[in-house]
């Protein structure tokens, strides 16, 4: 007798289970030129060797979508964001408080 791991067909887990109705989905456009299709691309990132686990440079592979017309990577699939520095605009200050500056 052999005992052979056979892995469960999806279409039959999904009989049970409604799909969900997409006619009042919103659509996701282009941010650049307003296209409706998108393809898998990958982001590369560079990891230096003091970040990385094993002690060695190394590049990671991240996935997400661009646009199949002009390429732009909409800002919702860009999985890493840069944090931008508060600017004195946008920490809110009492007047009597007084103000302080860091600098590099």
């Amino acid at each position: 007798m052999s005992s052979k791991f056979i892995p469960p067909d999806p279409r039959q887990q999904m009989r049970g289970q409604q799909a969900p109705d997409l006619t009042n989905a919103q659509d996701i456009v282009c941010e650049n030129c307003g296209n409706l299709t998108f393809e898998e691309v990958l982001l590369m990132k560079k990891v230096s060797a003091l970040m990385s686990p094993n002690g060695k440079e190394g590049i990671v592979p991240i996935p997400t979508f661009a646009c199949v017309a002009c390429g732009y990577v909409n800002e919702m699939f860009r999985p890493l964001k840069k944090v931008q520095p508060a600017t004195e605009a946008d920490v809110p200050v009492e007047p009597s408080a007084p103000k302080l500056v860091l600098e590099p």
